[in-house]
């Protein structure tokens, strides 16, 4: 609530007086941001369908079909990579992997000597 005669902020419990004044005021100003009304030709098209109940099982296609259809969408929307930056990125990786590899068959080594020379100190 706003004191009228400085406008300053006062902090006060929710009453029903000022919760029906912050509901007209939010009524006001959203309904005049409500998008415009449509014509009535596409509500006589579902009306049409409202009587008729489609089975489970064309409906269950229905959404498969749509389902692909987006999928197809989004495929269309993706920037694929040139030939050569696909080659690039796979030589990249293989790197890695190779030195990864190297890595971990050097560790392996290595816990395996000092795994092997403890158990040859105690026999």
């Amino acid at each position: 609530m706003k004191n009228k005669k400085n406008d300053k902020v006062i902090n006060s419990p929710l009453t029903s007086d000022s919760l029906e004044e912050n509901n007209k005021t939010i009524s006001d100003t959203t309904s005049s941001n409500l998008p415009a009304k449509t014509s009535g030709k596409s509500l006589d098209k579902k009306n049409k369908n409202k009587g008729k109940k489609e089975s489970g099982f064309v409906l269950f296609f229905k959404k498969i079909g749509r389902a692909f259809k987006g999928m197809v969408e989004e495929l269309k929307k993706v920037t694929w990579p040139t030939w050569t930056a696909t080659l690039k990125s796979t030589g990249i990786v293989l790197i890695f992997v190779v030195v990864f590899l190297v890595v971990l068959m050097a560790m392996d080594a290595l816990f395996g000597l000092g795994f092997s020379s403890l158990i040859g100190m105690n026999g």
